[in-house]
């Protein structure tokens, strides 16, 4: 027996591949938990607020930057493209478009880096019709250029920072060493070119040798040095597509580096030509240092965190020009996740009713066949019960997420009591000035009452003339020390027709000192900015509002903070053991009073909406079923033919009508969340979407969708065979 094959019949343990790629797997894992733990690291020592500030700045200019990333996907889709022989070009710009994404969201989201990516392109390809040896060397040669075009980038953006910026030491050795890695790669690859080396042969030599995957190897030798030789044949073969994929790949990086400076540019710097270039070349070091974690999540906004401080620019900077990019990847990552689920999803639903023949029994069934027939109408009934959903759950969670939040910021004002006047009731601002601003005084003599501040809350018209907010009346000195508010802008109240705003309402109607703000029908001025944001969003003086109003020395409201907040109940009764006829109420409450008692009209809008969308829901399932029952006259005449009883045939209707129900409520919910970001997203509302009523909205469609269908439903049974038979 010779030596060879010893080495391949010797007996290797089963369970090492499997135990290798574990372990691979679990450190790949850990790789990526320390790149998250290195993001909130430095998320948290650069500073939420600054970050979020500076991302602010980017608004609707990140429609812009989505461009440039999607250019530079088309710039490498035809670099990819043209790297294809004509003869086996056989698809078109937009498929490679679809498979270059695809294979990207692998290489961004997995552990493998562009091993799977590349696979998953060539894959993608060979679904039309194009060999997979012509995918693989294709594909290949792109790489190659574009790695090579990579590390003269680096090389040369090394170059430009170490002469053009004055660096740490550290930094300066840092910067060498990339400079002369790259260069011996260049150095390596030259060589390789000029001698026509066979590297990857050589390595599969090697592993002959070793005894390692020995027949597999011998087997797919001469594929792969077929492979190296046409690789090095492409200059000679194909000069014109050899440029093509040297412009293309410039142009890559030169969009690259027009995408640093455009978000700096948003962020509100002036920066050099050459900063822009020193960045891009240096984070693509980053990329290929780190391409096995998962996102590069992590390290890439750290490293570029510490390039942009390296180059004289704030930390905040650093991070919000990674997390821009980043977010852009992601967003064209996600569309390359969507056309993997397009292109996967029918061929494994295909493979699945294979394997099991009752799945595709159930989906030839006659109620998923009656709404697959007619897909406009049944998507328009889903479409109405999505509404009726939506009227609900969103109206609800609008008017009830205003008033907690009003709540809220009634009940961050460091006090623990709030006392009214006898007999009020519902929100602050609709109250009478009830209160002697002397009573507050007497409160203060109360054993366990660190302060007490009488205040004025009144309703007026927004400058819009549609709906009203609510301002509130102060005593600066004496408030500002309760609820330790601070100017961040400009000066403190004085008296007169003045105004602070918080800076939350600065920000939303783009304000600032010195404008002014209409209130009581005349202009009042913003002399301050004040945080932090507490009770009514604009504050006068008390005594404009008193004389406004005309209750000089009254007010609405007595905000108590306790010396020790945990003894509120023990304060509480003593306050109401001195003035019993006052109306007394716990600060901790007020989010949940405002949504729930605090207008008792709201109860009845809320049942005329949920009438509402009940009623829509039910007209739009009859309508549907009507109609579906009008057009299938005949096919129902057959059915009983064969003996279906009444029964089973008004059952199929129902079936019929809940499922169209359950897609409506499933498709409301989704419409409701995403106008909730859309409204939190570009106003200051609050919308709470509360569990309660979405299970209200899902009985409201069941309970619609089952009376709806229930005369259609009955219509179809009762009809007579014969006369069903005959129907035109």
């Amino acid at each position: 027996m010779t030596t060879d094959t010893i080495n391949d019949a010797s007996p290797r343990p089963a369970s090492t591949p499997s135990r290798t790629r574990s372990t691979i797997f679990y450190l790949q894992i850990v790789a990526f938990v320390l790149g998250l733990a290195l993001l909130v690291y430095v998320v948290n020592h650069v500073g939420l607020q600054a970050i979020i500030a500076a991302l602010a700045q980017i608004g609707f200019g990140f429609v812009f930057l989505l461009a440039i990333t999607g250019s530079r996907h088309a710039l490498r889709t035809v670099s990819m493209r043209t790297a294809f022989a004509p003869e086996h070009r056989r698809f078109t710009f937009w498929q490679a478009f679809m498979a270059r994404l695809g294979g990207e969201a692998v290489t961004f989201l997995t552990f493998t880096g562009p091993v799977l990516g590349e696979a998953t392109k060539a894959a993608l390809l060979r679904r039309r019709r194009v060999p997979l040896a012509s995918g693989v060397q294709a594909l290949l040669i792109d790489n190659l250029l574009y790695n090579l075009s990579v590390a003269i980038f680096i090389l040369s953006g090394a170059c430009v920072m170490l002469v053009s910026y004055r660096l740490p030491a550290p930094v300066r050795y840092t910067l060498l060493t990339i400079a002369f890695v790259s260069t011996l790669a260049l150095a390596g690859v030259a060589l390789a070119l000029s001698r026509r080396m066979m590297p990857a042969t050589r390595v599969v030599d090697a592993l002959i040798k070793l005894g390692i995957k020995r027949r597999t190897l011998r087997h797919r030798r001469k594929h792969v040095s077929h492979l190296e030789s046409n690789v090095y044949n492409f200059y000679r073969q194909r000069r014109g597509a050899f440029f093509v994929l040297v412009a293309c790949d410039l142009l890559t990086h030169m969009s690259s580096v027009f995408e640093v400076y455009l978000t700096l540019r948003m962020l509100g710097f002036r920066p050099a030509l050459n900063a822009p270039y020193v960045i891009e070349s240096l984070t693509k070091v980053i990329n290929f240092c780190f391409s096995f974690v998962p996102a590069t999540i992590g390290v890439y906004e750290g490293g570029t965190e510490l390039i942009l401080r390296n180059l004289g620019f704030v930390a905040a900077t650093g991070v919000t020009l990674a997390l821009v990019r980043k977010a852009g990847t992601v967003f064209w990552t996600g569309l390359g996740i969507l056309i993997l689920m397009w292109r996967a999803v029918p061929e494994a639903l295909r493979r699945i009713l294979q394997r099991h023949p009752h799945l595709r029994k159930t989906m030839d069934n006659l109620v998923l066949s009656n709404i697959a027939h007619r897909p406009a109408r049944t998507f328009v009934s889903v479409l109405g019960v999505a509404v009726g959903v939506l009227l609900v759950v969103f109206t609800v969670g609008l008017a009830h997420g205003v008033l907690r939040e009003r709540g809220r910021r009634e009940a961050s004002v460091n006090a623990e009591i709030m006392l009214r006047g006898a007999g009020t009731l519902g929100m602050s601002g609709a109250q009478p000035f009830a209160l002697d601003v002397e009573r507050a005084a007497e409160l203060r003599q109360i054993e366990g009452v660190r302060s007490a501040v009488a205040i004025g809350q009144n309703t007026v018209g927004t400058d819009s003339g549609f709906g009203l907010r609510v301002i509130d009346g102060i005593p600066y000195e004496q408030y500002a020390e309760l609820a330790a508010l601070r100017i961040v802008e400009g000066r403190p109240l004085q008296g007169g027709d003045e105004a602070i705003v918080d800076a939350i309402w600065r920000d939303d109607r783009k304000a600032k000192v010195g404008d002014t703000v209409q209130l009581y029908d005349r202009p009042f001025r913003i002399v301050g900015i004040y945080e932090p944001p507490g009770g009514g969003r604009i504050k006068i003086p008390l005594e404009t509002m008193q004389e406004q109003v005309g209750a000089a020395g009254r007010a609405t409201t007595i905000f108590v903070a306790c010396k020790n907040p945990a003894d509120a109940e023990a304060v509480a009764a003593r306050i109401n053991e001195r003035f019993p006829d006052d109306q007394l109420i716990f600060t901790r409450d007020l989010p949940e009073l405002y949504a729930t008692t605090a207008l008792p009209a709201l109860n009845i809008f809320i049942s005329v909406i949920v009438g509402v969308a009940a009623s829509i829901s039910l007209l739009v399932i009859l309508l549907a079923m009507y109609t579906t029952v009008t057009e299938r006259t005949r096919q129902i005449g057959v059915l009983k033919s064969l003996g279906m009883s009444s029964t089973t045939i008004a059952w199929i209707i129902e079936q019929e009508a809940l499922l169209v129900s359950v897609l409506g409520v499933l498709l409301g919910l989704v419409l409701t969340y995403a106008a909730r970001f859309a409204v939190m997203r570009t106003t200051s509302l609050s919308v709470d979407i509360e569990p309660r009523w979405v299970l209200v909205s899902l009985l409201i469609g069941l309970l619609g969708g089952t009376i709806g269908a229930l005369y259609p439903a009955l219509r179809a049974a009762r009809q007579d065979a014969v006369k069903a038979l005959s129907y035109e």
